[in-house]
């Protein structure tokens, strides 16, 4: 949310197949350039980008994520 410019839209969807749910996230924020894509889930990575500098983080949110949701897999037997 606080890479998508006030007015910006995000928007979630939820799809289901056989045994698997697959989610989606759109968002008409700054986006990510392809060769930044590849490193997005390691721990500490930012982009570095001029209209990024303000932004506070630290590189771990997505992170996080990845580790929850595989955890969330390996439960359920995925």
């Amino acid at each position: 949310m606080k890479y998508t410019p006030p007015g910006g839209k995000i928007t979630l969807g939820l799809n289901e197949r056989a045994d698997s749910l697959i989610l989606h996230v759109s968002d008409t924020g700054i986006g990510i350039a392809s060769a930044d894509q590849g490193r997005l889930f390691e721990k500490f990575y930012r982009v570095k980008r001029r209209d990024t500098l303000d932004i506070k983080g630290s590189g771990l949110g997505l992170a996080i994520v990845k580790s929850i949701a595989e955890c969330m897999a390996a439960c359920v037997g995925g």
